[in-house]
């Protein structure tokens, strides 16, 4: 699986750091260096979105011993992952979402919405 980054500013004007994939090894040193980076040129409203992170190892973990090292002079916002789905749990949800589109249900209707 990849990792992609994702930036925006918000209405707000804080920046908005979305982490897609797993949060590991050299794309948690570039996403640390990104955060280095935007807060070296004056950003310190940041929101970190992991909603769509699948792992985190020591290296990702360094992003947040970071954020905590800054003393409070950062403004931080984070977004936890979701709880991981099971390749079997992915497998069955797939199975049903595809039945949905080829017999013209709608996806939410099999959820319940």
């Amino acid at each position: 699986m990849s990792t992609s980054f994702s930036i925006a500013f918000t209405d707000d004007g804080r920046l908005q750091v979305s982490v897609s994939g797993k949060l590991s090894g050299h794309a948690a040193r570039k996403g640390l260096d990104l955060l280095r980076t935007a807060v070296d040129s004056g950003r310190r409203k940041i929101c970190l979105d992991l909603s769509e992170t699948v792992s985190i190892d020591s290296l990702g973990i360094s992003i947040f011993d970071w954020i905590r090292s800054q003393n409070g002079s950062l403004n931080v916002n984070i977004q936890p992952p979701l709880r991981g789905v099971s390749d079997d749990e992915i497998e069955v949800i797939s199975r049903a979402a595809n039945s949905a589109c080829t017999t013209g249900q709608a996806f939410n209707h099999l959820i319940g919405g």
